[in-house]
């Protein structure tokens, strides 16, 4: 992995994110254009029916989706960015094992960008689908929030 993304790949694992830490997500990959997370399931994840409730699934794409708009080339740089719109389509119902999911960005422009993710099962069957809008905000250790690469 070369070095600028390990930086920025090891500054985002260093950080506190409050709920997304309490559902217990992993950044696992991180590049331009694309983040792939994990999540162990336990107990907390689950609905009254025995199955992952939609709504961590829908926590887990949306971080996703955010995630794989804000990478940056520039090591240390820290951009942000908040949903403007989400939809999620559950396919399948996951009751142990794990979840990953693999996000793109499909488009962006100066303040908004269009991400897509999918989550599979461990073994490989896909759980739910996530397709949405982000935009830019300004903040971090430079006080940018748009793109520069």
């Amino acid at each position: 992995m070369a070095p600028d993304i390990l930086d920025n790949l090891e500054r985002y694992r260093a950080r506190t994110f409050g709920f997304l830490e309490t559902v217990g997500y992993r950044l696992e990959e991180w590049g331009p254009g694309r983040a792939v997370m994990h999540l162990d399931i336990t107990a907390q994840h689950m609905n009254r029916n025995g199955v992952v409730h939609g709504g961590v699934l829908t926590a887990l794409l949306d971080a996703s989706c955010g995630v794989c708009g804000v990478y940056c080339t520039r090591p240390g740089n820290i951009r942000r960015s908040v949903t403007i719109s989400l939809t999620t389509s559950f396919v399948n119902s996951v009751t142990d094992g794990h979840i990953r999911t693999e996000a793109r960005m499909v488009s962006r422009g100066r303040k908004i960008y269009f991400a897509e993710a999918h989550a599979f099962d461990g073994n490989g069957v896909l759980i739910a689908t996530a397709s949405g809008t982000f935009r830019y905000i300004a903040g971090g250790e430079n006080e940018e929030g748009v793109p520069d690469d």
